[in-house]
C-alpha cells in the first residue's frame, strides 16, 4: 500500500517523464506539406509557422504542383518562400556532401592530394628565419675576397610533413577563386591563376628540420628566389574554370617537398607559408 508521501512522488515522477516524451517528440519533429497545411488551418500566424519550419526536420514538396496545392489551402506566400528556401538549402548540403570528395567541382582555395576517390587538403606549414653562412663559408668569402657565394636558406619546422603519401607519382587539384575573401592560407589562389605560378621543391632533410635555399649572395650583390637545381617538374591541366590537375610523367623520390607561390620568395615578412608532403617510397 503506497504512503501519502509516495503519492505526490509518483505523480511528479509521471508528470516529468510525459514532459520528457513530449520534448523529445518535439525535437525530432518532421514538418511535411500536409504538416504545414494543418498549421495553416489551425489559424497559427505565418511567423509562428515559420519559427516551426527553422526549428524542424523538413521534407517538403515545393514542385510546382505541391505550390499550387499548399496555396489552395490557406498557405500564406511568406510560409511558402520559407518552405522553398528550406528545401533549397538541404538539396544544396546534399550536393556538397555528395560533391565533397569529387575533384571536378570547386573548393574552398587551395592544393588538394587526390587519392582513391578522396581529396585531403594540403595544409600550409610557415617558413621560419632565413639563415645563411656557416664558418667555412665565411672562410671561404675571406680568401676570396668575397667572391665565393652565399647560400641563403629558410627551414620549415619538423623533419616530416603532416602529409606522407605512399604513391611515387601522386595527384594533386589546385582551385583558384579570384573573388575569395582571401585569409592567409588562401590569398596565393586569389592572386594566382593556375599552377605555372608555383614551384615544387625539394627539401635538404635535417634532424630537426627542412630547408630550401632560397638565394645567394657575395661581397657583389644579393640574388634571391629558388634555384632551379632544386625544383621539381610537373604537368598540369585546366579541368574547368579554375581547378587544375596536377601529374607528374616521373616518380618522385623518397623524401620531403613544398609547393610555393613563386611571385614573391618566402620571407619572415611575406609569403611564409608552403604547402609541404612526403613521398614516403623509393621509386
Amino acid at each position: 500500500m503506497k504512503t501519502q508521501l509516495q503519492k505526490p512522488i509518483l505523480l511528479v515522477s509521471v508528470v516529468i517523464l510525459s514532459m520528457s516524451c513530449i520534448a523529445k517528440a518535439q525535437q525530432y519533429d518532421t514538418l511535411y506539406n500536409k504538416s504545414i497545411i494543418a498549421l495553416t488551418k489551425m489559424g497559427l500566424p505565418s511567423q509562428t509557422i515559420i519559427s516551426k519550419i527553422k526549428t524542424s526536420i523538413t521534407a517538403f514538396d515545393v514542385s510546382v504542383n505541391g505550390l499550387l496545392d499548399l496555396q489552395s489551402n490557406g498557405v500564406s506566400g511568406d510560409v511558402l518562400n520559407e518552405m522553398i528556401k528550406r528545401n533549397d538549402q538541404f538539396n544544396t548540403q546534399v550536393s556538397n556532401e555528395v560533391n565533397s570528395n569529387n575533384p571536378n567541382v570547386m573548393h574552398k582555395p587551395g592544393i588538394y592530394y587526390y587519392s582513391q576517390s578522396n581529396l585531403k587538403r594540403v595544409d600550409p606549414t610557415v617558413t621560419s628565419t632565413n639563415k645563411s653562412g656557416g664558418f667555412g663559408t665565411h672562410l671561404a668569402q675571406h680568401y676570396t675576397a668575397g667572391i665565393a657565394k652565399d647560400k641563403i636558406r629558410t627551414n620549415l619546422a619538423g623533419n616530416k610533413s603532416h602529409l606522407q603519401i605512399k604513391e611515387e607519382q601522386p595527384t594533386f587539384y589546385f582551385y583558384f577563386k579570384s573573388d575569395e575573401n582571401a585569409n592567409t592560407d588562401s590569398w596565393f589562389f586569389a592572386a594566382a591563376t593556375s599552377p605555372n605560378e608555383f614551384a615544387l621543391v625539394l627539401l635538404d632533410e635535417d634532424k630537426d628540420s627542412r630547408e630550401m635555399i632560397i638565394g645567394e649572395s657575395n661581397a657583389y650583390g644579393r640574388t634571391t628566389g629558388v634555384p632551379n637545381k632544386i625544383k621539381v617538374a610537373f604537368d598540369y591541366v585546366q579541368v574547368s574554370d579554375g581547378i587544375y590537375k596536377v601529374t607528374f610523367k616521373q616518380p618522385l623520390k623518397k623524401g620531403e617537398y613544398c609547393f610555393l607561390y613563386t611571385s614573391i620568395t618566402p620571407s619572415r615578412q611575406n609569403n611564409n607559408k608552403v604547402f609541404d608532403f612526403g613521398i614516403q617510397n623509393e621509386p
